[in-house]
């Protein structure tokens, strides 16, 4: 997946993407730490590294064994599961701008449990756990929030999955 080096105006001009996103999210699905500043995001953003994934490519397999949380940019990427029969694939969800990828496994580091591929042209800022420390490190108020905000979307994620499963 290339990697692209944005200058400091197209990286102000994608987390502006990133936050608007957020905003517009659905049932609470966007990164929304709370009273974050332009700087706090610019902070945050100088810990990514932002990725092209072209229409119709892989940014998640389902089994691999990576601990990567992906922040959308721009575009939609669409969340897809194994059926119970282990063949057949099923869509789950769709994630847009605003929103992150990879949580699940970002905390627990176990292997993806779903793959997630491009609807569109996307771009995704990609953070390792050695990006994170560094974050951390730098940043501790701001990770704390992070971490928070990356919290309320696994439960919201949870609850609309409980509702789906029992209707």
């Amino acid at each position: 997946m290339p990697t692209i080096d944005l200058e400091t105006a197209d990286l102000d001009a994608a987390i502006a993407e990133f936050r608007a996103g957020g905003v517009a999210a659905d049932a609470g699905d966007g990164l929304m730490p709370r009273d974050w500043s332009d700087e706090d995001w610019q902070r945050l953003f100088g810990f990514v590294t932002i990725r092209a994934v072209a229409a119709g490519d892989a940014l998640i397999r389902r089994g691999e064994a990576d601990r990567t949380l992906f922040f959308v940019l721009g575009g939609s990427l669409e969340v897809i599961v194994n059926a119970s029969d282990g063949h057949s694939m099923g869509p789950l969800t769709r994630i847009g701008a605003g929103s992150v990828l990879g949580e699940q496994s970002f905390f627990d580091g176990r292997p993806r449990s779903a793959s997630a591929w491009a609807v569109g042209d996307c771009r995704v800022g990609a953070m390792s756990l050695e990006q994170f420390a560094a974050f951390e490190e730098a940043h501790p108020r701001l990770a704390r929030d992070l971490l928070l905000a990356l919290g309320r979307i696994l439960a919201t994620r949870l609850r609309t999955t409980t509702a789906k499963v029992f209707g």
